[in-house]
């Protein structure tokens, strides 16, 4: 088992090095449909095994298998694998990393088309204000999305901002 964490890890930090993440500034406007896999507007998880942020693309099925395992490497039994057909669509999975405590959450805003077939993807992430109560627990937020799959770079756009608990 502890091959296969390393191995994941692997993975995931290779695809976080070949996303890339620019502004969306001056790319095409042309919104692509993103589904998310969780549908409250929440994080799809707040606990997974994804420690580090990371901005992923995930474009075939031996890879989405190892992100998966790593996203529940804490948790057991491991959920079913969502099914993804890969010549049609891709996973995106954005990670906050590690947190000492409650009250932050990362969510898939939209998607865009962009030169060269590549595309945008929206980031939210949210931290808690000093006046939240949050619960006493390390959390790794996660959210995952399918969008319709492109062949060229996806950028992530960055939106973060302090949640007003009052």
């Amino acid at each position: 088992m502890a091959r296969f964490v390393r191995i994941a890890g692997i993975c995931v930090i290779t695809l976080n090095a070949a996303c890339g993440g620019s502004d969306l500034t001056g790319a095409p406007g042309t919104s692509l449909p993103i589904v998310r896999l969780r549908s409250e507007p929440y994080s799809f998880t707040f606990y997974s095994g994804l420690d580090r942020p990371a901005r992923l693309v995930v474009r075939d099925a031996v890879t989405w298998q190892a992100v998966w395992n790593q996203i529940y490497l804490r948790q057991s039994p491991l959920p079913p694998l969502p099914a993804v057909d890969f010549s049609r669509d891709m996973i995106v999975v954005v990670a906050l990393g590690s947190r000492s405590t409650g009250g932050y959450s990362i969510l898939l805003g939209g998607a865009s088309e962009a030169a060269n077939n590549g595309g945008a993807v929206i980031v939210d992430s949210s931290s808690p204000s000093s006046n939240c109560v949050v619960t006493e627990a390390f959390t790794q937020p996660v959210d995952i999305a399918r969008v319709p799959l492109r062949d060229g770079v996806i950028s992530f756009v960055e939106r973060s901002h302090v949640s007003s608990c009052e």
